[in-house]
């Protein structure tokens, strides 16, 4: 009888830990309850996490670059693209950090304005493309 007991134990095990209540609390899951009204959901097992809420890749760096030129859709300059460029290490809080690269590239709109050509600035962005982490003329 003392053999079957630790076997049988650890039979149960397994299904004792897939009973543990799991809650939703926001955008992250906990064992215990968030609010006295939190019900409990089933986690499956191949769920991906939800993506985050705003500008990411070449949209955040098309932002960017109409904010930090101030650039507006009625002006004589317009973003002509943004294109991806290879992964780049750049010194950033003084460590090397691995960023995401994109190139944006300027150009003239109407043919009546004084003007010495394209203009190309670099935009450095987190791994996770949700963060700008260096935007300079190139």
């Amino acid at each position: 009888m003392t053999r079957i007991a630790p076997i049988a134990l650890a039979l149960l095990l397994p299904t004792l830990a897939a009973a543990q209540p799991l809650y939703r609390c926001g955008n992250t899951f906990s064992q215990t309850p968030c609010s006295a009204d939190a019900a409990p959901v089933r986690a499956r097992s191949n769920a991906v996490p939800d993506a985050a809420p705003g500008a990411a890749g070449a949209e955040l760096c098309t932002v960017t670059a109409r904010k930090e030129l101030d650039i507006d859709d009625t002006g004589p300059i317009v973003i002509g693209s943004v294109v991806k460029a290879p992964a780049e290490v750049i010194q950033y809080a003084d460590k090397p950090t691995a960023t995401r690269a994109y190139v944006v590239n300027l150009k003239l709109k109407g043919a009546a304005l004084a003007y010495d050509g394209p203009r190309s600035y670099a935009c450095n962005l987190s791994e996770d493309e949700r963060r700008v982490l260096r935007f300079r003329p190139r």
